[in-house]
């Protein structure tokens, strides 16, 4: 805002007066001071000149958070990406949104992240972040916060950049290779990148990791057991001097002769954790790429698209077999028939591996209708994920053999077929449309009143198959969705135009939204706010959101996957266990209703520092909380006891035959409805930065400081 100028216009009643303003300096100032006495003075009133900063967001909403081009170099990070991540404590929403803020460059909606995440902080001249209600003028939901980037008006530059990295304890190593091209003309822009990253397996035996194997009794070299539980064999027993349940096989075992001293008294814990990956094998590469341009200088539009192709590849352990050994075979020195619990060195056999093919594009057109500004945005999405995980191994053909008794099962085992592969493939995509007007509708005697309407449709759909145990099932879903929203943000108090100047500046803030959904029906929401300046060092927020939701798309219809080998710990039995633990999407969700109240204050204490001190305390209520399965204990298994499946009891992982509860050997972890969830989050914090050294002129000249 510039200053207030006021003008005093000069009359003359000779006519010739106009020619005073061609007049060289001297004579104008000749007739100046010859004619002060013969004019008159006359006052055309006040003029006030408005000049918006280049690039700033729309509304009247100050930043939180202004960062200028030295202090983004001082986080170090090589694209807009890594910036977010080092901005996170900032951009975070307190209103329990999705994490990812509202992106703007040059204070316009963007076609979609692939727009700009390769973008290197070199070509932002400032970065503005602002509060969550700032979002509503540009169509959004007041859960996120808004961050703005401003470029710079001229820039061109070409970036490489190749990473490793490598823990210090070792076992992954990381390698990436980032390219970006780069050119900014003006209101002329294109963008291109170019990725690369390769990620290699971390084992538990490269993090030390002890799994405890009470209740898994198996082994590589085996551990025998009663088919019922229970004592093995009496003789085996008197050799110790006690019950004996559950036996060690030792490689003496192997070589055929059936004696009771090739067992030991007690299970063996053998080393399987180098059979089983922390974090996967996993390979990426990605393509993006967008175009800027200016179509009639009121008018630009912006096309963008990127693809990714991800492979990863995961081991879950070794398959283990249960064998019954007769008490006819020759390999058996025990008076029974025992079982043999024991692990097959075939990792191959419980992989996983996982594609995942996704592609976006997407465009924005903006422009000026009148005083209005319009905003049309649109895109597709589409994802295709395929998994593939081992069942195992077929023992039959084993069974066989050492039910006649020419195989021995201790010796090393015969190569055996898998048991199959589960297999899982999903399609998922999305296009949308919208259309968002931001203008003036009416000019109070605070202000005029700013208002955002926005219309939207858009389309989805998710198909899913898979194969589990040889049994095939598939899922197809879509859901078409419309919406439409208003927001209206109202002065009411105005220090600057005089009308009830002693409240400071006060504008109050109302959103109301409605989407129909055409799976869910209808869905309401709306937004209550003020924002109170009573003076300049401070000002205050204050909002009410009510907004119901309903479950995505992949929390309803994503594919039921099974993972074997799953470690958890069994609250019932006090032991951890491996089980199998199904993952996927829930038919049965219903829609949650969200309820939040937030208070804010923005206080910037000392003129002419940049430090800035805010505090906000927020209130979420959801009713019928979405969420994902939480941690296992014995009150959500006596609550969802479907949702639990456990061996009869009796078989108890160590062999006891009066277990209190049966082994677990499974765990339905699909989302589901809480009752409710409350959450109260106070957040405070301060910002302040202050140039130290010495000068630089080159950086002064560049951010204008001359």
């Amino acid at each position: 805002m510039s200053p207030v100028v006021m003008l005093l216009a000069l009359a003359s009643m000779d006519p010739a007066v106009a020619a005073l303003v061609e007049a060289a300096p001297s004579q104008q100032a000749q007739t100046r001071s010859k004619s002060a006495n013969e004019r008159d003075v006359y006052d055309l009133g006040e003029i006030t000149a408005t000049s918006a900063k280049r690039g700033a967001a729309i509304g009247d909403f100050e930043p939180e958070l202004v960062l200028d081009e030295e202090q983004i170099k001082a986080y170090g990070a090589s694209s807009i990406a890594e910036l977010l991540q080092a901005l996170a404590p900032q951009t975070r929403s307190s209103r329990g949104g999705s994490g990812m803020p509202v992106l703007l460059v040059n204070g316009r909606r963007i076609s979609g992240f692939q727009e700009i995440q390769g973008l290197p902080p070199e070509a932002i001249e400032r970065t503005e972040v602002l509060p969550e209600d700032a979002a509503l003028a540009y169509g959004y939901t007041a859960d996120q916060r808004v961050v703005n980037f401003v470029l710079k008006a001229q820039f061109r530059s070409v970036t490489s950049q190749a990473s490793t990295r490598r823990p210090d304890q070792g076992g992954r190593t990381v390698s990436q290779l980032e390219n970006n091209f780069l050119r900014i003309a003006g209101k002329q822009r294109w963008t291109m990148d170019l990725e690369y990253r390769n990620e290699t397996p971390l084992f538990e035996t490269e993090r030390d990791i002890i799994r405890s194997t009470d209740g898994a009794p198996y082994d590589l070299l085996g551990n025998v057991t009663a088919p019922g539980g229970g004592e093995i064999d009496p003789a085996l027993s008197a050799r110790f001097g006690a019950p004996v349940k559950i036996a060690g096989v030792t490689p003496a075992a192997a070589d055929g002769s059936a004696s009771l001293a090739d067992f030991t008294n007690g299970a063996r814990t053998g080393d399987l954790n180098a059979y089983r990956t922390l974090l996967p094998k996993r390979e990426q590469g990605t393509v993006r790429g967008s175009v800027m341009h200016d179509l009639n200088g009121t008018t630009a539009l912006t096309v963008s698209g990127s693809l990714e192709d991800t492979t990863s590849f995961s081991f879950l352990g070794l398959p283990g077999v249960r064998l019954t050994l007769p008490t006819t075979s020759p390999y058996s020195p025990f008076g029974n028939d025992v079982i043999l619990n024991r692990y097959v060195n075939a990792p191959d056999a419980l992989s996983r591996t996982t594609d995942t093919l996704a592609g976006k594009a997407g465009f924005v057109a903006d422009g000026f209708l009148g005083d209005w500004r319009w905003t049309l945005t649109g895109g597709y999405d589409r994802t295709e994920v395929k998994t593939s995980t081992g069942r195992g191994l077929d023992a039959t053909t084993l069974q066989a053999g050492v039910s006649a008794g020419t195989i021995n099962p201790f010796a090393d085992l015969p190569a055996l077929p898998t048991g199959g592969v589960d297999t899982a493939r999903s399609v998922s995509s999305l296009a949308n449309a919208e259309v968002v007007f931001n203008g003036n509708a009416w000019d109070g005697p605070a202000g005029r009143l700013n208002s955002t309407l926005k219309v939207g449709f858009n389309t989805q759909s998710l198909d899913s198959e898979s194969v589990r145990s040889g049994v095939f099932s598939e899922r197809s879903l879509s859901r078409n969705r419309a919406s439409a929203s208003g927001n209206f943000n109202l002065p009411i108090a105005s220090r600057s135009r005089e009308v009830l100047g002693a409240l400071g500046d006060l504008s109050a803030n109302l959103n109301l939204g409605y989407e129909d959904l055409s799976d869910f029906g209808g869905l309401t929401s709306y937004t209550l706010g003020l924002n109170w300046t009573p003076w300049e060092p401070v000002s205050f927020t204050a909002s009410y959101a009510n907004e119901q939701n309903a479950p995505s798309m992949s929390q309803l219809n994503d594919p039921t996957i099974s993972t074997p080998n799953v470690p958890v710990y069994d609250f019932a039995t006090g032991q951890s266990v491996n089980i199998t633990r199904i993952e996927g999407g829930n038919l049965g969700l219903s829609e949650e209703t969200k309820k939040t109240l937030r208070f804010g204050v923005n206080l910037t204490p000392i003129k002419d520092k940049d430090l800035r001190i805010t505090a906000n305390y927020t209130r979420t209520q959801v009713d019928g909380s979405i969420a994902s399965f939480p941690t296992i204990t014995p009150e959500l298994e006596a609550a969802l006891p479907e949702r639990f499946v456990r061996a009869p009891r009796g078989q108890c992982p160590t062999g006891e035959l009066l277990c209190p509860v049966g082994e677990l050997l499974s765990i339905d972890a699909r989302p589901l409805n809480f009752q409710g969830a409350e959450r109260q989050e106070i957040r405070w914090g301060f910002n302040y930065s202050t140039p130290f050294g010495k000068p630089d002129p080159a950086a002064a000249a560049r951010m204008g400081m001359g």
